[in-house]
């Protein structure tokens, strides 16, 4: 469900709880491009039928992410924060959808 602003439930309470400690606008992770990590994942995971993660394994800040799709690991992506702390990746949208189709292949369109 969104806000009158199109805003994920999700973001909007991210939104409220940073105005209410007094922190930077709250903007949720994003690649290096600027397009929203939720704008791309969803299609590819239902494209590919697999959840994708980015996970960090025993990592601290501001070690690289592991891409990972049904538990299997993918490739690792760089992150850092911006001047309001919000995640960046390092990869465009179009680099990380490349990376992800590379990995897991085409899509059988032949299922019956």
């Amino acid at each position: 469900m969104a806000d009158a602003d199109g805003k994920p439930k999700w973001w909007v309470e991210n939104q409220r709880l940073r105005e209410e400690m007094e922190l930077p606008a709250y903007r949720p992770p994003m690649f290096a491009d600027g397009v929203f990590t939720h704008e791309v994942v969803p299609q590819l995971e239902a494209e590919f039928e697999a959840k994708l993660r980015f996970m960090g394994f025993d990592s601290r800040y501001p070690d690289d992410f592991v891409i990972v799709a049904d538990g299997d690991h993918l490739f690792e992506v760089g992150r850092h924060r911006d001047g309001n702390g919000n995640t960046v990746y390092e990869l465009t949208a179009q680099e990380f959808e490349e990376q992800v189709r590379a990995e897991l292949g085409p899509v059988d369109q032949n299922t019956e």
